[in-house]
């Protein structure tokens, strides 16, 4: 059995807070697919209403994954300049400023699984530390965001699909790991 193993390597930059219009939701995993369309939707029909510019790719917020049942908590949005007047379904909010590793997803969404591990093999083995909190196989980030760059509806072939994956670094990571850029 010939397995490819996905090596990354990502780019590290300081970022400010991102504001974004956001849609919160718990589901399992498999089940994004069919959730996000509906919700990015929601929250485009919601900014055209109030006139909001979009000042951004779509993206997901990473709050929780429970590894023993499968279950996610995340936002699902769009940046946004400015804060949202009450909704609710839509809601104001913010991935936090700060350091954070990124890397670009190229293909179908149902191989980021793969890219994100990859990031998180590379974190192991560079001794970074994510900000996040991890018990009983429950994982809480506080800055772990996929933006949608190239996909559909414009671009129809997912081989040309782009997402980036961006994971908050620690602070009690040493600076020399933090700083390396690009």
């Amino acid at each position: 059995m010939n397995v490819e193993v996905t090596r990354v390597q990502p780019t590290i930059a300081k970022r400010e807070t991102q504001r974004y219009a956001g849609i919160r939701k718990v589901l399992r995993r498999e089940e994004v697919p069919e959730v996000v369309p509906d919700c990015l939707a929601t929250a485009f029909e919601f900014l055209q209403k109030h006139r909001v510019q979009v000042i951004g790719a779509p993206l997901i917020r990473y709050f929780m994954v429970d590894y023993n049942t499968g279950r996610i908590e995340i936002d699902v949005g769009v940046p946004v300049g400015v804060t949202l007047p009450a909704d609710p379904r839509v809601h104001s909010a913010q991935i936090p400023a700060g350091t954070f590793a990124t890397v670009i997803h190229q293909g179908p969404y149902d191989a980021l699984v793969e890219t994100t591990a990859a990031l998180m093999d590379w974190a192991k083995q560079n001794k970074v530390i994510w900000m996040m909190a991890e018990q009983h196989k429950v994982t809480r980030w506080d800055g772990r965001v996929e933006h949608y760059i190239v996909g559909p509806p414009d671009e129809p072939n997912p081989k040309y699909w782009q997402t980036e994956i961006a994971i908050l670094i620690s602070n009690a990571t040493p600076l020399t790991r933090r700083s390396k850029s690009r």
